[in-house]
């Protein structure tokens, strides 16, 4: 089963904000913990970065080792080499448009273990799981623009 996805997101915030929130792996467990249960990084290489992640997507607990490389602030792709999605291939793409930056994402995702009980209901869950990981980057950024934000009111 290869469930194709493609989702498309605007987040408020500048795209070089919104691409190295994103991208900030070591950081994302104590932003988003409730998504990214932990992530170590296992190899540097130029614009490539290779991690072992602990995950709930798709309302379940996913173990994985991910090659992912990176443009900035253009393109982000991930390459799944270990766990449940093993050979799954994820790529982001960042616009900058006047309502803020455009998140693009496309997967091709390789199911197996845990995540092919998912059955044909396997891509639905899967575009509702990027949402609503977009969604808590997205109230993320907001925050931290708000909380960035010293300007006085007269």
């Amino acid at each position: 089963m290869v469930p194709k996805v493609k989702v498309e997101k605007i987040i408020k915030a500048n795209k070089d904000k919104v691409f190295f929130t994103i991208t900030d792996f070591e950081n994302l467990p104590s932003k988003l913990p409730q998504i990214f249960k932990s992530i170590k990084i296992i190899s540097r290489d130029g614009n490539s970065i290779t991690t072992e992640e602990f995950v709930r997507m798709a309302g379940r607990d996913i173990t994985q080792k991910v090659r992912h490389v990176l443009l900035p602030t253009d393109k982000h792709e991930a390459f799944i080499l270990e766990g449940d999605a093993k050979g799954s291939h994820i790529v982001e793409t960042y616009e900058e448009t006047s309502e803020g930056t455009k998140i693009i994402v496309k997967g091709d995702f390789r199911l197996a273990g845990k995540l092919s009980l998912l059955g044909f209901i396997a891509k639905l869950k899967i575009e509702q799981s990027i949402n609503e990981v977009m969604d808590e980057f997205a109230a993320l950024l907001m925050s931290k623009d708000t909380s960035n934000d010293h300007s006085k009111t007269s």
